[in-house]
């Protein structure tokens, strides 16, 4: 008897920490949970008859029977107890007797094995997190976990995750991958003791604030940035990443000359983030055919379903991207609830429906008002965005629009859902589905998602310091203008029908007609860009009015502020008009401060730039 314990307990705790080390821990906590069940189940009706057979009392039996049953847990049997009882009588019996004590004793070993590991490796990992360039991730959700895995693969370092909570499956899986997690109010509150067990005061700092609740996002950046700054952190060794409007929380996280702050603040808005991401993946210039003179040979037409912060966010998007010299752009918006979500767009970017073709209608992706709009369009419709806000429907209504479009043999319409999780999208119906993720350090980090513009800003700043701090020195709205600057490249590249590597040769000089034309494109971008910020024409009248008063501060010999042409405060601009327009806007500010300006040609310029641009952001 005792021979066959030792057996079983050997065999047992051998195969806990064979399983333990195969599996999944997923995997194994169920078959832990399986195991556990069965040898409970097994052990009550096993030891209930045999102690009911050998006793005969039924009371006895009902006391007995829950002890035999625990104590079969922790490898200790009662057979003898019960040995000629019926349920026990013979090999077969015997084996089966034994087995369940087998798998209880399996599953109670299993789980210490778990619980002991899981937290000996927890303890593993945080050590190991103490050593080289560390990124911290708020918010344990599926959106924070994939960027962590993004993280270790491409940049390698620790990566540690911080979460009032997290659930035990959670976190024994991120220490698997190779990732650390803090849990508590202490490490939410960026306490002193939370900064020291992370050695965060002397190394290289990424933080990424992803809580699903962006108001807590805010909190935990702001406590992080107390606490380093009592830790002594230099700030240019810090970066930051989080949600919300750049324009507002910039400016209350990043170092200054007055305070505190990281070293480098990169807000996002997540409705731009996937407009963005759709942009780069299915550009309006993609569809759109180019004569040799740079010209757009059609127009850009396209619909956008959902009208929140993504259909908003993706509307601003194409609207910049889509403005080409020869053609022109037209949008219909789709969504039930139209007129009460576009008001705060169309208040605040008012130019945006008197300047494009624009049309919204009150009526749902599945509507046969959408349908029938859809089939009077198919010879000019080249994109629809799906963006309502519902991953499970954006799927429903992209799926049923392309087997419309494919049954009316109109798949070069594209189809393209943007949302929360990226971008999706499919050529034609069975085609692979293309994915443009958005929580991912090339779509966070500045350094990634805005190297270009990094390089765009830097061309035109000519003063002795990095690329990196002339980008930090700019205001949002510079950020924002040299994003959309660089964003566009693509597309006067493909009108010049060029390459990045025929721009990149020195001698690259288109003809007059060619350079006119991409002038003009350039200029059509720039405006749609302001009026997509919000800015307005600035009248003739005030033109006038500034270039009286630039007058006066010139002859009073003082130094002349005021200028002419843009107000940013009530967000005016002159350079808001027609390309065949800028040659006599020129001469009229010429007129008044003798400086020689061409807005014509500062748009040529532009375009004259790109080999610089495209040559600078090789190295």
């Amino acid at each position: 008897m005792l021979t066959i314990s030792v057996v079983i307990l050997s065999t047992a705790l051998l195969l806990a920490l064979v399983l333990n080390l195969a599996l999944k821990p997923a995997v194994s906590a169920r078959l832990t949970t399986w195991c556990m069940v069965v040898s409970l189940i097994g052990g009550l009706l096993v030891y209930g008859v045999g102690f009911a057979e050998s006793t005969g009392s039924v009371a006895l039996s009902v006391l007995r029977t829950p002890l035999a049953v625990i104590r079969m847990f922790v490898g200790v049997n009662e057979l003898s107890a019960i040995a000629d009882t019926s349920l026990v009588r013979g090999q077969a019996a015997l084996t089966v007797f034994w087995l369940l004590h087998l798998l209880a004793f399996y599953s109670m070993a299993s789980a210490a094995m778990i619980t002991i590991g899981a937290e000996a490796l927890r303890q593993l990992r945080m050590l190991l997190s103490r050593r080289g360039d560390l990124t911290l991730i708020y918010g344990v959700n599926g959106d924070s976990i994939a960027l962590g895995k993004a993280c270790l693969a491409e940049r390698g370092g620790s990566v540690v995750f911080v979460a009032e909570s997290a659930a035990p499956g959670a976190v024994t899986e991120l220490n698997n991958l190779g990732m650390s997690v803090l849990t508590g109010q202490g490490a939410v509150a960026s306490d002193d003791r939370t900064l020291r067990r992370l050695r965060a005061a002397g190394r290289r700092l990424s933080v990424y604030a992803l809580d699903e609740r962006e108001d807590r996002d805010l909190f935990y950046a702001l406590h992080l940035k107390d606490a380093l700054q009592r830790a002594g952190a230099a700030p240019e060794n810090t970066r930051l990443t989080l949600p919300g409007a750049e324009e507002i929380l910039a400016a209350m996280l990043q170092v200054s000359e007055e305070s505190y702050g990281f070293g480098y603040v990169n807000v996002f808005d997540k409705g731009l983030l996937s407009a963005r991401a759709l942009i780069r993946t299915c550009p309006p210039w993609d569809f759109v055919r180019f004569g040799p003179d740079g010209r757009a040979q059609e127009d850009f037409d396209c619909a956008v379903v959902g009208f929140g912060r993504y259909g908003q966010a993706v509307l601003r998007q194409l609207v910049m991207n889509g403005q080409f010299a020869g053609g022109s752009f037209h949008a219909a918006v789709f969504s039930p609830n139209y007129h009460n979500e576009s008001g705060f767009l169309f208040a605040d970017s008012p130019e945006l429906l008197r300047r494009y073709d624009i049309r919204g209608y009150e009526e749902d992706g599945r509507s046969l008002a959408f349908y029938e709009y859809i089939a009077s369009r198919l010879d000019t419709l080249k994109l629809i965005a799906v963006c309502t806000g519902d991953a499970e429907r954006d799927r429903e209504i992209s799926d049923n629009l392309m087997l419309f479009l494919k049954r009316r043999r109109a798949e070069h319409v594209c189809v393209v859902r943007c949302g929360a999780e990226g971008v999706r999208y499919q050529e034609s119906v069975g085609s692979p589905i293309v994915r443009a993720d958005v929580y991912t350090p090339a779509m966070l980090s500045a350094e990634e998602a805005d190297r270009d513009a990094i390089t765009l800003n830097a061309v035109y700043d000519e003063s002795d310091r990095s690329d990196w701090e002339k980008w930090i020195a700019c205001d949002s709205f510079s950020k924002m203008s040299s994003r959309a600057s660089a964003d566009f490249l693509p597309a006067l590249l493909k009108a010049a029908g060029a390459t990045r590597e025929t721009l990149e040769d020195e001698t690259w000089l288109p003809d007059a007609s060619l350079l006119e034309a991409l002038g003009e494109t350039e200029h059509l971008r720039w405006c749609a860009f302001h009026y997509a910020m919000g800015y307005a024409p600035m009248s003739r009248e005030r033109f006038a009015a500034n270039a009286a008063a630039y007058a006066r501060q010139k002859a009073a010999g003082l130094p002349c502020t005021v200028k002419i042409a843009k107000d940013a405060q009530e967000r005016l601009h002159a350079c808001l008009i027609p390309w065949d327009e800028l040659d006599e806007l020129s001469e009229r500010e010429n007129a008044a401060t003798g400086r020689g300006v061409d807005y014509k040609k500062n748009d040529i310029n532009n375009v004259l730039a790109m080999p610089r641009i495209l040559r600078a952001g090789q190295k």
